[in-house]
């Protein structure tokens, strides 16, 4: 089969397109997908760079965004038939450790977790095998390129938004970095929220475009001091802010908190460790958040509301599965909006 793969870790010279990798098995409880679509995360760098702690084999196939229709049924698998349209999850869970058996409804934060395209094979190939648990079927007004966006991006921002933060009508929203695969459907949700927008971008020709996704207010975080702008609009400070930079803009975040605010983490892209302090976060009874991805129902929720046109998935480029490592450029260039989609 076709597929990318990241024969070491380090730059993208590093990912090696293929066609005769063998096709993956398909266990008595699993069902095998003809993939149609793939996008490129944040994750996807991170673990090609070389994640500290992580140890894979190597050769190893990145992708956490898995679309496409079914193409084997295990023995042991019902309710799907061939050709189905469907996507998985981000994250297999055991489905036999304390939180999996206690709380099923929080289970991708499994303790035996395991992630597409990073602890085992993902999308940047031609077939996957994934657990028939894992499995969605796709809504039919959803294109397999656009299903791409509610994977990895949209269920992070979705599981954070509305299970976390219980954002609410009114409240005032904001994201650093509102272009990208996760800002691009956070301003949509927050919108749909009934909350006041703020969003970042690093280009000012980005801004009409996350304008007319549903931001109220957009500024250029490299040539407006967005704290400062932000303070001027709302001298209480913010209710919720979504921050995946990192330690670049995490002290930011946590002034323009205002009391009794919400602060959601979710990347590290300026790095894993960052300064706080103790006494303005129980003084100003702060919450912070660590988030990534969600579970099977809140996909299922964020299909429904595509499929109703509530969220409008933005695509910023289309390029074939052996461009991978000129879509990872595109990525870390920023010269893109949306989901950068691979098509096998």
């Amino acid at each position: 089969m076709k597929a990318i793969l990241l024969t070491q870790h380090g730059g993208v010279e590093n990912l090696q397109y293929t066609t005769d990798f063998p096709i993956p098995e398909c266990g008595a409880d699993d069902i095998r997908v003809r993939i149609k679509a793939t996008s490129v995360n944040r994750a996807d760098t991170v673990v090609r760079n070389g994640y500290p702690g992580l140890s894979i084999p190597l050769p190893h196939i990145l992708g956490g965004d898995i679309v496409g229709e079914v193409e084997h049924i295990g023995e042991n698998v019902t309710g799907f038939s061939i050709g189905d349209r469907v996507m998985a999850t981000p994250v297999i869970p055991c489905g036999t450790c304390p939180i999996c058996v206690n709380t099923p409804e929080r289970n991708h934060l499994c303790f035996n977790w395991k992630y597409f395209g990073m602890h085992i094979n993902g999308g940047y190939a031609e077939y996957c095998t994934v657990p028939s648990k894992c499995i969605v079927k796709l809504p039919d007004p959803i294109t397999y390129e656009e299903a791409t966006c509610f994977g990895v991006a949209g269920l992070t921002a979705y599981h954070a938004l509305y299970t976390i933060a219980k954002l609410k009508a009114g409240e005032t929203f904001m994201i650093w970095g509102g272009s990208g695969g996760l800002g691009t459907v956070a301003v949509q949700l927050a919108k749909a929220a009934g909350a006041i927008v703020i969003a970042t971008v690093g280009k000012d020709e980005k801004k009409p475009k996350i304008h007319e996704l549903g931001a109220d207010y957009v500024f250029n975080h490299y040539t407006e001091d967005v704290a400062a702008e932000v303070r001027k609009l709302f001298p209480l400070g913010i209710n919720c802010i979504m921050d995946y930079v990192g330690p670049a803009t995490f002290p930011k975040s946590f002034e323009l908190l205002q009391k009794g605010g919400r602060m959601l983490l979710c990347g590290i892209l300026t790095g894993r460790e960052s300064m706080l302090s103790i006494h303005q976060t129980y003084l100003r009874h702060l919450s912070i958040h660590g988030v990534y991805l969600g579970t099977k129902t809140e996909l299922e929720e964020l299909l429904t509301l595509a499929a109703e046109k509530s969220i409008k998935p933005l695509i910023g480029k289309v390029m074939s599965l052996s461009q991978a490592g000129e879509a990872h450029e595109l990525m870390i260039s920023g010269g893109y909006m949306g989901k950068i989609v691979l098509i096998p």
